[in-house]
């Protein structure tokens, strides 16, 4: 098999086994008689890695990860936030955030919006300003303050939403589907606004999206009907976004990768046995927001999420 196979040995002191296996010492020493008389202790030095195996499970399974699929080098796209079809205000702002969390040096690893401006969709007074920040993790505390100055500077001109990640819990795969998504979608062009030349990050793939979306759907679903419970005119914002995320998971699951909100609700209207989601389009349902509108788009939302919810139930009855 050539390179494909790798050896790996997990090595842990006599002490620790016979804590970990709780039986008596004198079992576990019998069992490593049996292993060395098969040659056991010899593959250590056959092993491409021998890793120590003395600490919790979630470093070692970090550990494998890496190993299983190394980070690569990726070729970033970088941007500045005045070439994103934001505000100027709102641009002015991001800049200034982009060269404070710059000026901290390789702590920062890489910063971006994610969603509406890497896709040159942002909508005033609707869309949220989506912040991807990887720094270590004795950086995080100063990129807090930048982040306080950020939203300062931003006078509520946009809500923004944060997410703060380490380069070792990207590189050990341990992402939620949004930030699985959000990689995979930089691997692929969208724009940053600082990325450090040596970063390393996870190769995404389609395959490992659409494993995710399996796994983020019922969150979804589950969330979309509490706010349909609830549903009024300060809840179609969220509302209407839940339902274009969950036909957008579904898909994905379907393997097809539609973006844009009015996309994705047309393509989920030819799903097998759904029926079609008659819906404003972002354009009429931003406008509506931003006037004050929201009950003349909250009713045919609210009939599209009904419509939904009762076609996944139904294909998944027993």
């Amino acid at each position: 098999m050539g390179d494909t196979l790798q050896i790996v040995y997990l090595d842990a002191s006599f002490a620790v086994r016979v804590e970990r296996s709780g039986t008596p010492a004198q079992a576990v020493a019998a069992k490593d008689e049996i292993k060395m008389s098969r040659g056991a202790h010899q593959v250590a030095a056959l092993a491409d890695h021998v890793i120590d195996n003395t600490g919790s499970i979630a470093a070692l399974r970090a550990r494998l990860r890496r190993i299983a699929a190394p980070p690569a080098a990726n070729a970033l796209r970088v941007a500045t936030p005045y070439g994103l079809g934001l505000p100027a205000a709102i641009a002015s702002a991001t800049a200034d955030f982009t060269d404070a969390v710059r000026a901290y040096g390789p702590g920062v690893r890489l910063a971006a919006l994610t969603g509406s401006p890497g896709e040159g969709s942002w909508i005033a007074d609707w869309s949220d300003l989506d912040l991807l920040v990887i720094a270590e993790h004795e950086t995080i505390g100063r990129v807090h303050e930048a982040l306080k100055q950020y939203r300062t500077a931003l006078g509520g001109a946009a809500s923004l939403g944060p997410t703060l990640v380490t380069p070792g819990e990207l590189t050990a795969r341990r992402l939620t589907p949004r930030l699985a998504f959000v990689l995979h979608q930089l691997q692929q062009g969208s724009p940053v606004l600082h990325a450090a030349p040596d970063l390393e990050l996870p190769t995404i793939s389609r395959d490992d999206l659409a494993f995710a979306a399996v796994r983020e759907l019922p969150q979804v679903i589950l969330t979309m009907r509490r706010l349909r419970a609830h549903a009024g005119p300060t809840a179609l914002r969220q509302l209407y976004k839940h339902l274009v995320l969950a036909c957008r998971l579904l898909l994905r699951e379907h393997n097809q990768w539609e973006s844009g909100p009015d996309r994705i609700l047309a393509a989920a209207s030819r799903m097998p046995d759904l029926p079609a989601l008659s819906v404003p389009s972002l354009a009429e349902i931003a406008s509506a927001w931003r006037d004050g509108d929201a009950e003349l788009v909250l009713k045919p939302v609210c009939a599209a999420v009904d419509q939904f919810l009762a076609w996944y139930a139904a294909q998944l009855a027993a």
